[in-house]
C-alpha cells in the first residue's frame, strides 16, 4: 500500500536505473566507490527507506557492512560500528549461505528476523554471487508490512548481479596489481582495460577498432609491432585483420592455412592454445626442429597470448626486432589478462559492426538496403546539381512470377534464386554503380555519371539477357525474366523520394504490358493509366463478386508445439489472367489509393471466420490480418473494428493487427495513438518483417507492440555463423526484456525450427510446418490439434 504523495519507480524507470547504473559501473575502479554509490545513488531511487550493502569477509566467514542509505546511514559515507554477521545468521546471514534472495513481507512472522537500530515490518535480502562465489548481500527493511514485491526484487538483483561482477572485477585487478609493479602498472592496467571496453563505443568501424585497441596496448608494453589473428569458424585457417610490423608488411584479411605439416609461429600457438614467450634463439630452435615456421622476419623477441572460445578464437601478439630486449614474464601475465577483455570486446564488436551492416544491407544478398540505396540516390542528385552536368538513371527490376518458384520450390530455392539473379545483374553493371535489394524479389540500380540514356538501354538489355537465362538447381531448372522500370534525372528540383515513385511506376507499367521488359518513365510523354484503371476496375467488382478470398498460414507455439494462431493472406482470381500475385496488384491499388477497401474486406472476412469458428478457438488464438499504411490511419476501418467492439467485443480478443516499419515511418504520432485504441478494444498489434526498415530497434522500446514478427531473411541466415546467431538471440532477448512476443517467420527447415526452440523463440511459421490453407482445413488442423516437433 502507497503512502500519500508516494510513488513508486515505473517499468521504464526501473530500466533506466539499472541502464545508468551499468554506465556508471564503468569508470569505478574501487570496491567502496561501488557500494557506495549503489546504496546512495542507485538503489535510493527505487523508493525504499534504507538499504545496507554487505561484503563477505572469506578470511572471517563472515557479512561485514559496508555502505547503507537511509534510516541506517546517520554518518554519511562513515560506518563508526560496522554490523558483522555470520553465514546463516538472521534473514541476511540466511540469504549469503544459500545464495537465493528473499522477501519477508512480514518480519513479525519471520523468527530468523534480527532487529539491529529499530524493528522494521518488511525485508528484502538479494545475496551479490558471481560464478557461485559469493561477494555480499544487498539489504533492505521498510517499515510498512508487504511493501515488497516481485518487480523490486528483479531490479535489486540486477544490481546485484552487476555489481557482483564488478567487483569481482576490482578484485581480480586488485590482485594483479599485487602481483606486478604496484607503483607503474596499476594505473596503466585499469586505465587500459576500461579504454578497451570503451571501444565498442566510441569507435564507428573495426578498422579504427584494432587501431585503437594497438594504441592501448602500446601503453601497456612495448608493441611497435603488432598483430591480431582470428581463427576462421571451421578452425583450418586464420586471419590478419590487423597488423603494424616494422620490417615486413603482411595482407590484411589474407588467410594463412593451418593444415599444412608445419605450422606458422601463430597457427602454433593457436593450436596449442597456449601463451608463447620465446626469442630469437628459441624460434631459430623451434625452425630445425621443424615446430613451426615465420612468415617475413625472425623477430628479436615474440609474445602471443591466444584468446576466445568456440564463438571466436583468435591470438594477439607483439614482437621486437631490436637487438637486446627481449619480453618478460611480467609481459605475458599482463597481455594474458588483457586478452581476456580483448576477446569480449572485439565479440561485441563484431556484433556491433554485423548490426550497422544489417541495418543498411539485405540479410541475404549483402546487398545495400532500401535505406542505404536512398540515401546515395540523394548523394548522386546532390552531386550532380553541383557539377551542374551528368546524367543519373534509377532502374527498378522485379522478378517476374516469382511468387510461383516459392510456391513450387519453396523459400529456400527462391532465396538460392534471388542470390544467383543478385550476382547476374552485379555483373551488368559498372563497379561504381549501386545495386541494391529493396526486398522480396524487388530490386534497383543506381547509374551515375552516364554519357547518354542509349548507355542505360544498353545496361537494362544485357539486364533482362543476363536475368532470362537458366538457373539450374537440384530440384531441376528454373526459367525466370524482369521487369525493369527506368527514370532519369539531368536537372531540376525532383526529390529522391519522387524519383524512386518514378521508377517503381515503370517498373509496374513494364509488367503490366506483359513483363520481361523496360519501360522508361517519362513526365512529359507518359503513357496513360488505362492499364492501371481496368485493374482498379476489376478490384471493385473482386470485392463484389468475392473473387478475392483469404487463406490461412499457422503459426505453432513453440512450447507446447500446437497451431496457436493463424497469419490471413489475400488472394485473387482473377477472371481473365488466373490467380494474380499479391506483388502485381498491392502497388497498383495502393497508388491508386484503394488499400484501405482492401484492408477493411480484409478485416470483414477476418472477423466473420473468428464469429463463425468461435467456439472451437481457444482463448488466446488469435488471427492475423495484414494493414496497410493508408488503411491503419483510415477512419473508416476504426468505426468498423469499434462497431464489432460495441457489437461484440469478446471476438476482438482473438485479432492481431500486423503492421510494417513504413506505416510507423509514415506518422508516428498517429500511429501511436491508434496503436492505443486497438489496445483499449483488446486487439493485439504485431510488427512485421521487424529488421527490413528504418530503425527496428528504437520502434520496439518506444511501441507498445504485443508481437514481434522476425523477418525471413534473419532465419535464412541462422545457420550462417555464430554472429547470425547473436543477432537473432539480440532481438528475442529484447523483446522478452520488453514483455513482447516473438514470431519467426519462413522456417524452412527442421534445423531453423530447432535453432529458433533452443534461442527460446515464442513462435514461428513457415512451409516446414504448414504451407497456407483454406479456412475449411483451417478449422480441421485446429480440430485435430496436431502436434509439430
Amino acid at each position: 500500500m502507497l503512502l500519500k504523495n508516494e510513488i513508486l519507480p515505473t517499468e521504464q524507470s526501473y530500466l533506466n536505473i539499472v541502464s545508468s547504473f551499468a554506465i556508471d559501473l564503468l569508470g569505478m575502479n574501487t570496491i567502496d566507490e561501488i557500494v557506495w554509490h549503489a546504496a546512495k545513488n542507485v538503489v535510493a531511487q527505487l523508493g525504499f527507506e534504507d538499504v545496507v550493502i554487505y561484503l563477505f569477509n572469506d578470511k572471517r566467514n563472515t557479512l561485514i557492512q559496508a555502505a547503507t542509505y537511509g534510516n541506517k546511514n546517520p554518518f554519511e559515507e562513515d560506518i563508526l560500528s560496522p554490523l558483522e554477521i555470520s553465514l546463516g545468521q538472521g534473514i541476511v546471514g540466511q540469504v549469503a549461505l544459500s545464495q537465493q534472495a528473499k522477501i519477508i513481507a512480514d518480519t513479525r512472522l519471520e523468527a530468523s528476523y534480527i532487529v539491529d537500530d529499530a524493528s522494521r515490518l518488511s525485508e528484502l535480502s538479494v545475496p551479490m554471487v558471481i560464478d557461485g562465489k559469493l561477494i555480499g548481500v544487498i539489504d533492505s527493511e521498510h517499515s510498512q508490512a508487504n511493501f515488497y514485491n516481485e518487480e523490486q526484487l528483479k531490479v535489486v538483483m540486477a544490481i546485484a548481479s552487476m555489481m557482483a561482477t564488478q567487483i569481482s572485477h576490482v578484485e581480480m585487478v586488485e590482485q594483479l596489481e599485487r602481483a606486478i609493479d604496484k607503483l607503474e602498472y596499476s594505473s596503466k592496467i585499469q586505465d587500459s582495460l576500461f579504454e578497451i571496453a570503451e571501444l565498442i563505443f566510441t569507435t564507428d568501424n573495426i578498422q579504427e577498432f584494432y587501431k585503437e585497441l594497438h594504441k592501448a596496448i602500446s601503453r601497456l608494453t612495448f608493441a611497435n609491432n603488432f598483430y591480431i589473428a582470428l581463427l576462421s569458424e571451421d578452425e583450418k585457417s586464420f586471419i590478419i585483420p590487423y597488423c603494424v610490423d616494422e620490417k615486413d608488411g603482411l595482407i590484411e584479411n589474407e588467410q594463412h592455412s593451418l593444415e599444412g605439416e608445419i605450422p606458422s609461429i601463430s597457427g602454433y600457438v593457436l593450436q596449442q592454445n597456449e601463451p608463447l614467450l620465446i626469442d630469437k634463439g628459441g624460434i631459430e630452435q623451434k625452425i630445425t626442429a621443424n615446430e613451426l615456421h615465420i612468415i617475413g622476419s625472425i623477430p628479436e623477441a615474440w609474445l602471443g597470448v591466444p584468446f576466445g572460445d568456440e564463438s571466436l578464437r583468435g591470438i594477439v601478439v607483439v614482437q621486437s626486432y631490436a637487438s637486446g630486449y627481449i619480453f618478460t614474464e611480467k609481459d605475458k601475465q599482463l597481455l594474458s589478462f588483457v586478452a581476456k577483455h580483448i576477446h569480449n570486446a572485439i565479440e561485441r564488436m563484431q556484433t556491433k559492426s554485423d548490426l550497422q551492416f544489417l541495418a543498411l544491407h539485405d540479410p541475404l544478398t549483402q546487398l545495400p538496403n532500401r535505406l542505404l540505396f536512398t540515401d546515395r540516390v540523394e548523394q548522386a542528385i546532390v552531386r550532380t546539381k553541383r557539377n551542374n552536368k551528368g546524367l543519373i538513371a534509377v532502374l527498378f527490376l522485379d522478378l517476374d512470377r516469382f511468387k510461383q518458384v516459392n510456391d513450387t520450390y519453396g523459400h529456400y530455392i527462391g532465396d538460392q534464386l534471388l542470390k544467383t539473379i543478385a550476382t547476374r545483374i552485379q555483373e551488368c553493371i559498372r563497379a561504381s554503380d549501386t545495386l541494391c535489394r529493396l526486398g522480396g524479389d524487388e530490386f534497383a540500380v543506381l547509374l551515375e555519371n552516364i554519357r547518354s540514356k542509349r548507355d542505360v538501354e544498353k545496361i537494362a538489355n544485357y539486364i533482362i539477357e543476363s536475368v532470362q537465362q537458366k538457373v539450374s538447381f537440384d530440384k531441376g531448372i528454373i526459367n525466370t525474366s524482369t521487369s525493369i522500370g527506368v527514370t532519369f534525372f539531368e536537372q531540376g528540383d525532383i526529390s529522391t523520394k519522387d524519383l524512386l515513385i518514378q521508377a517503381d511506376e515503370a517498373m509496374y507499367r513494364a509488367k503490366l504490358n506483359g513483363r520481361n521488359q523496360a519501360f522508361y518513365y517519362d513526365q512529359k510523354e507518359k503513357e496513360s493509366r488505362s492499364g492501371s484503371y481496368r485493374l482498379e476496375r476489376d478490384f471493385l467488382s473482386a470485392i463484389a463478386t468475392e473473387d478475392l478470398y483469404l487463406v490461412f498460414q499457422p503459426i505453432i507455439d513453440f512450447t507446447i508445439g500446437k497451431i496457436c494462431s493463424a497469419e490471413a493472406l489475400i488472394r485473387w482470381h482473377h477472371h481473365e489472367h488466373g490467380l494474380l500475385a499479391p506483388d502485381l496488384f498491392l502497388p497498383e491499388l495502393h497508388r491508386s489509393g484503394y488499400l484501405p477497401e482492401l484492408d477493411i474486406y480484409v478485416f470483414e472476412k477476418a472477423m466473420a471466420f473468428i464469429s463463425a469458428h468461435e467456439a472451437q478457438l481457444d482463448d488466446d488464438f488469435c488471427l492475423n490480418i495484414n494493414i496497410s499504411g493508408q488503411g491503419f490511419s483510415e477512419p473508416k476501418l476504426m468505426e468498423k473494428i469499434q462497431q464489432v467492439y460495441h457489437d461484440s467485443n469478446k471476438l476482438l480478443s482473438h485479432l492481431c493487427i500486423e503492421i510494417t516499419e513504413q506505416t510507423i515511418v509514415d506518422n508516428v504520432e498517429a500511429t501511436q495513438k491508434t496503436i492505443e485504441k486497438l489496445h483499449t478494444m483488446g486487439v493485439k498489434v504485431a510488427l512485421d518483417d521487424f529488421g527490413t526498415g528504418y530503425s527496428s530497434l528504437s520502434y520496439i522500446n518506444h511501441f507498445t507492440f504485443n508481437i514481434l514478427k522476425i523477418d525471413r531473411s534473419f532465419i535464412n541466415n541462422l545457420v550462417q555463423g555464430p554472429n547470425n546467431t547473436i543477432i537473432l538471440e539480440t532481438i528475442i532477448q529484447l523483446s522478452k526484456s520488453l514483455g513482447i512476443k516473438t514470431v519467426a517467420e519462413g522456417i524452412e527447415t527442421q534445423t531453423q525450427f530447432n535453432s529458433l526452440k533452443a534461442l527460446n523463440c515464442d513462435k514461428g511459421q513457415g512451409y516446414y510446418m504448414v504451407k497456407p490453407v483454406t479456412s475449411e482445413e483451417l478449422e480441421q488442423l485446429l480440430i485435430e490439434k496436431k502436434q509439430f516437433n
